[in-house]
């Protein structure tokens, strides 16, 4: 009766045992092949974003979301914990004990159990790598502010000392530098200045900061035709007399 005893104790327990758990022992091959199917699928989803991703960055004014740079990384852990988890499975099911047991039913146990809950965690992966977008556009970065272009050389005018010029160079400089003043005009009857303050703000070019590529002195008579006085301004912009035949009128030349 002490012999009969524990082995009596012994039986509801691999009972309670087979019961709870014969479903993780008997359907591991299964469950297995179910998890390899999801990887696959999920790792071809992968592989689609990526190309997504790699076409997005390709203009290098783009940069991938941080959504999707978090989903590729868990399916990148996932992966290789699937990996390791089928090889293990594998193993249990190769091992069989009387051809149709895993030889170790706990350790089989477990794994069945580890697999059907990989396995949710895999497909919910793919179920979240449904992205509308994959890229984001790069913030744009402030443009540094540009420097004062430094004073250029401009042909000079030699200039006695003048009087009273000081304060209509400043008025006229002042124009100079807004930038809704397109054309400025000298007016004024004969001899009272008007060459030689236009002179005298020629020669400040060279001396004041500006934002002109170029400073131009042509002189215009009333007998001077448009065409003339383009060809004298092309000429000191140096454009090449191709481009400048392309330019059949005075607007085009303009």
């Amino acid at each position: 009766m002490d012999i009969v005893s524990p082995i009596l104790n012994i039986i509801p327990g691999l009972w309670d045992f087979s019961v709870r758990h014969v479903a993780h022992v008997k359907h591991l091959r299964k469950r297995l092949e179910e998890l390899r199917t999801a990887m696959d699928e999920l790792s071809d989803h992968r592989d689609d974003v990526r190309e997504r991703v790699k076409m997005g960055v390709r203009s290098q004014q783009e940069m991938v979301t941080k959504r999707v740079k978090r989903w590729l990384s868990k399916v990148e852990t996932i992966e290789q914990q699937v990996i390791a988890l089928i090889h293990e499975g594998n193993l249990q099911v190769e091992r069989k004990c009387l051809g149709c047991c895993p030889r170790n039913l706990q350790t089989a146990y477990k794994i069945g159990k580890e697999v059907l809950k990989k396995t949710a965690e895999v497909k919910e992966l793919l179920n979240n790598g449904d992205f509308a977008t994959v890229t984001k556009r790069l913030p744009t970065r402030p443009s540094p502010p540009t420097p004062p272009r430094r004073p250029q050389l401009v042909a000079q005018f030699p200039m006695e000392n003048t009087v009273g010029l000081d304060s209509k160079v400043k008025d006229v400089w002042e124009k100079i530098e807004d930038g809704n003043v397109g054309i400025i005009g000298l007016y004024g009857i004969g001899g009272v200045g008007k060459t030689t303050l236009l002179k005298k703000i020629n020669n400040e070019f060279s001396i004041r900061n500006h934002e002109f590529d170029s400073v131009i002195w042509v002189t215009q008579s009333k007998a001077t035709k448009v065409q003339e006085f383009q060809d004298i301004v092309r000429r000191k912009l140096e454009i090449s007399d191709d481009i400048w035949q392309k330019c059949s009128n005075e607007n085009d030349r303009a």
